[in-house]
This record gives structure tokens, C-alpha cells and sequence, in this order.
């Protein structure tokens, strides 16, 4: 006979997970621990060891368990279909409301996504590496308190196992394992029936490889890509009883790489980018360069770096902070996060903020197409969607190892001040190295898409390029080049009269100062944009970056 030597619940107590319940005392010390889920009814003061079962406690019967499938939302626009990166949680793990549960990639942004319900995990939807479309269920999860009715929906999703075909009796030797039989093989619509995530799948489909001819040797017979990666360098073996001379080298021998390759699978990000500029084959682009004189902006920059806000400031002299706490009492005016603060002002805040005085005079640049590129062959009309504000996206390259373009968006330019968007870029450039994988974990603010990008290759050195448009349903994206001093005639007007013969130079000599310049060039969807709408984009933000002054309005 045991004593309880001390309860840790008290009758009524609702029990969701195994715990410590009491301390048994006899000779030796030892936990009880709860087998199942439930509300304690009644404690048992003493426990007979010499009758089998005995109980220290009673518990009700668990509440009715449902099991809950949780869905893959749309978690950005024209997203269709994410990448697991990694599960944070297994089978079986408790879980609470709010807890991160899976890490997926979409539109090479890394992003957590939290569970909308508390209970156990029963099962889940895939692998890392496993592509997920919007709408299927990434897990399922066991909730107390449910009907109970869904418990057997996840199993239903499960896709048995085939039944392995029975050998013909009739042939006394088999073929090798790998290679196909002429009679018996089966076409191509059978790689369905053959156990495989839908990455290895797609993996497969891009190397031209029928499943059904690949012996897995994954959990269940599963393929893996290894499997697939095998099958393709070494080629289908030849059967035992072929002749020696059918061992001769064949096509599939071409596949094999030199002993001196090396094989690199690409990385989530790069994954990312080769989906995106493949549904970018779909538009057909017209573009449009130019060149920009930015002297005026740049002294523009030169007069706002040195007025800097308080608040925004990386550091800050004593006075300084003095006045800072006198605004902040009265104003409310704190000091931005130091992730946020910046010593310098660059171009591209006031680049951006010119670009959203031109989308105001050219409208249909606040628009994106729906449904866009990214969502595969349309299957309702296309049209526009035009946005309250002015949201543009900027391209930042990843300085880690895993490299990475990516293309957050900056929103409400229209009603942003030039500081308030250094100070978004300088978080966007602190969220870089972040991510081991390569994929920044930008927050929501940050992600989505423009219905513009605008790209400075100009910080690596190139003067002009030709911009991809990106499948989100944007309708443009402008690339800006290196900035460059150049010669220019104080009066052009009257240069080209000169030059044209119009005009006698006389004795009033033609003046010639020093510029900065820089190239532009903008590419557009020229299924829904003009031309000549493109250009007017264009000439409207060269003349607003030429002539600055609307910037201060």
C-alpha cells in the first residue's frame, strides 16, 4: 500500500498534457505521472499495489477530440504556392495559439507561420524543401472540445500505399530493378501512383525522368532526389540477360558529369528566383532608357543630410538630446528604433519620392494586374487593380554567402517624408544578413509587392541595364546606373541652334560646366502598358528629378 507523500493537482483540475501528479513515498521516492487528458474527478487517498489495475486518481473522459486541418493561406499578393523551409514543430508537440509552427519561403521572403489554434500536432503536410499551394493543408492538429467529426478527414488525405505488382509467373529471370520491361512498363501517367513528395516530383519532371522506372529507397519505398540523381548520372542498368555487346555506351551516358564536377543543388533563394523569372517568360516587355542629370538632387541631398531630424539620427551630442526630450514631452516626437536610424542620406529616398509624384500624373502606374504571371495560365479575365497609395518595391542584394536579390516594398511613398524612407532603408538594410538561408525575415510591413520596383545597380558600378518586371502583377520596374560628371553646354537651347546652323556663335561663347548624370532605364508590361505610357512615366520623373523643388512642396 502507497501514500500519496504530496498531490501536485486538486480535484476538478483540468489536465491537457502528461505532468507530475504526486509524489509516491514507500521505500523510494517515485513521480506519477498523468497518462491521459481529461479533469480530475476524485484523489485516492491510498494506492493498492497488490491489485492491478489501481488508480491514484480518476479522470473524466477527454473532451471530443477534432482534428483540425490548418490551411496554407495567402500570405502576399500573386503568392500561389510556397516552400517549406523548415518545420519548427514535429508530431505529437503541444502547441498554443500563436506559436510558430512552420518557416516557408514565398516570393524570396522567409516568413513564420503561427498556428490559429491551440492542441497537438497529428500530422504533417510535408517536407522541407516540399512545395505547398495556397489552400492546402500544411498540418493537422488534434483540438479538445471539437465534434470529432473531422478526426478521419486528414486520414483520407493520406494517399495509401500501392500494392507491389505480382511477378509474372511465367518468366524466370527478372529484370534489373531500374530498367523498364517493354511489356510491363508503365506510361507516364503512373508516376502518380509512385510514393514521392511534390518536390521530388517536379525534380523528376525537370530531368525528364519517369518515377515509375526508379526503385525509392526512402521510408516506404519513397524516391528521393537522390534516387532521381542517381537514376540520371549512371543511366537505367542493362538486363541479365542481355549481350555483352549491348553494354556499349548509350544516350543517357552524356548525362554523366565529369569526375572533376561537382554538383550544387540551389538553395531556397535560388529556387525562388528561377520560378519567378520563369513565369516572367510570359511578359512581353518594352522598355525605355534615358539619361537623367541628378546636380540639382544631389545638392538637394547634400542640404538635407546635414538637417537630419533628431529622432532619426545615429548619434546625437548632449544639447542634442537635451532638445530631443523637451520635443518628445511636448510632441511625442521619440526616437526611432537604432535598426531605423541613419548618418547619411543616398539618392534612392529621393528618387523614390520624385517616382510617386509621377505615378500621381500617370495613374495606371498605381495599378497591378490581376490575376498576376505567377498564378499560372489565367483562368477569369485580366484587369487592373488600382491601390489607394503609392507602394513601390526596392531591389537589395543579400551580401551573405547564400546570396539573394530580393524586392520588399515600401508603401504610402505618396504621403512618406524623404527621412521616413532613408529610415525604412535602413531597416531593410539591417534585416540582410539575418537569414542563415539567405532569405531575410522581413516583416509584414515590408512584404508583398509594388505596383513599381525601382533597382540601383548603380552601387556595384554598371551604367545601365535591362530590367526583368517581376511576375507579381506589377506593371513596371526602372533600373537607375552608376552617377557620372559630364560635360554640359550652361545653354543647351542655344547649343542646338548653333549646331543646327540656326545660329551664329558670335562672339558670346558657348559656356560649359560640369554635370552629374546617371542612365535610366524602365521596363514595363507591354500587355496592358503603352509605349508611349512608359515614356511619359519617365519624362514626367526626369523632369521632377531635374527640377527638385516640388520635393519641398
Amino acid at each position: 500500500m502507497l501514500a500519496p507523500a504530496r498531490l501536485t493537482v486538486r480535484r476538478g483540475a483540468r489536465i491537457a498534457n502528461p505532468r507530475l501528479l504526486s509524489s509516491l513515498a514507500s521505500s523510494a521516492r517515485m513521480h506519477a505521472p498523468a497518462s491521459t487528458r481529461g479533469r480530475i474527478q476524485q484523489l485516492n487517498r491510498y494506492l493498492d499495489t497488490t491489485t492491478t489495475p489501481s488508480r491514484l486518481f480518476s479522470a473524466s473522459a477527454a473532451a471530443a477530440v477534432q482534428v483540425k486541418p490548418f490551411v496554407l493561406a495567402d500570405i502576399g499578393e500573386g503568392i500561389t504556392e510556397c516552400e517549406i523551409v523548415k518545420w519548427l514543430v514535429k508530431e505529437g508537440d503541444v502547441i498554443e495559439e500563436f506559436d510558430p509552427v512552420v518557416e516557408v519561403m514565398s516570393d524570396k521572403a522567409s516568413v513564420e507561420i503561427t498556428s490559429p489554434f491551440s492542441g497537438k500536432i497529428a500530422s504533417l503536410a510535408g517536407a522541407a524543401g516540399d512545395m505547398l499551394k495556397v489552400g492546402s493543408v500544411l498540418c493537422s492538429i488534434e483540438v479538445e472540445g471539437g465534434e470529432g467529426e473531422a478526426d478521419s478527414a486528414p486520414a483520407a488525405a493520406e494517399p495509401a500505399a500501392p500494392e507491389p505488382a505480382p511477378a509474372p509467373a511465367s518468366s524466370s529471370t527478372t529484370p534489373s530493378s531500374t530498367t523498364p520491361s517493354s511489356s510491363s512498363s508503365p506510361s507516364r501517367s503512373s508516376n502518380t501512383e509512385v510514393l514521392a513528395t511534390p518536390a521530388t516530383r517536379r525534380f523528376a519532371r525537370e530531368h525528364d525522368v519517369d518515377l515509375s522506372s526508379i526503385t525509392g529507397t526512402g521510408r516506404d519505398g519513397r524516391v528521393t532526389k537522390e534516387d532521381i540523381w542517381k537514376f540520371v548520372s549512371e543511366g537505367p542498368s542493362a538486363p541479365s540477360s542481355a549481350p555483352a555487346q549491348a553494354s556499349a555506351p548509350t544516350a543517357t551516358s552524356t548525362l554523366t558529369a565529369p569526375a572533376e564536377s561537382t554538383t550544387i543543388p540551389l538553395n531556397s533563394t535560388r529556387k525562388a528566383m528561377y520560378r519567378a523569372m520563369s513565369a516572367s517568360l510570359q511578359i512581353p516587355h518594352f522598355s525605355y532608357s534615358d539619361v537623367v542629370d541628378v546636380t540639382e538632387i544631389e545638392r538637394m541631398r547634400l542640404i538635407l543630410a546635414s538637417n537630419i531630424p533628431l529622432q532619426y539620427r545615429k548619434t546625437l551630442k548632449p544639447a542634442d538630446e537635451a532638445t530631443l526630450a523637451r520635443q518628445e514631452q511636448w510632441t511625442g516626437a521619440a526616437r526611432v528604433d537604432p535598426t531605423r536610424q541613419f548618418g547619411r542620406i543616398t539618392l534612392l529616398p529621393l528618387l523614390l519620392k520624385a517616382l510617386s509624384l509621377a505615378m500621381s500624373e500617370h495613374p495606371i502606374f498605381t495599378c497591378t494586374l490581376s490575376p498576376p504571371p505567377s498564378a499560372g495560365p489565367a483562368t477569369t479575365d485580366p484587369s487592373l487593380v488600382r491601390r489607394p497609395t503609392h507602394d513601390i518595391s526596392v531591389a537589395l542584394s543579400n551580401p551573405s554567402p547564400a546570396g539573394g536579390l530580393f524586392t520588399p516594398v515600401l508603401r504610402s511613398i505618396d504621403t512618406s517624408s524623404v527621412f521616413d524612407l532613408a529610415s525604412r532603408l535602413a531597416h531593410l538594410q539591417s534585416l540582410l544578413p539575418t537569414s542563415g538561408n539567405g532569405a531575410p525575415k522581413f516583416p509584414p510591413e515590408y512584404q508583398g509587392a509594388g505596383t513599381l520596383t525601382l533597382s540601383n545597380i548603380g552601387v556595384i558600378g554598371g551604367r545601365t541595364t535591362h530590367p526583368v518586371v517581376p511576375p507579381t502583377g506589377q506593371l513596371a520596374i526602372g533600373a537607375i546606373g552608376r552617377t557620372r560628371v559630364e560635360p554640359r553646354f550652361v545653354d543647351e537651347a542655344r547649343a542646338k541652334r548653333v549646331a543646327s546652323g540656326m545660329e551664329e556663335a558670335g562672339a558670346a561663347e558657348l559656356k560649359v560646366e560640369p554635370r552629374l548624370v546617371m542612365d535610366v532605364t524602365f521596363s514595363a508590361d507591354h500587355r496592358v502598358v503603352e509605349g508611349v505610357e512608359l515614356a511619359r512615366l519617365v519624362e514626367s520623373w526626369k523632369r521632377i528629378v531635374e527640377n527638385p523643388a516640388r520635393l519641398a512642396a
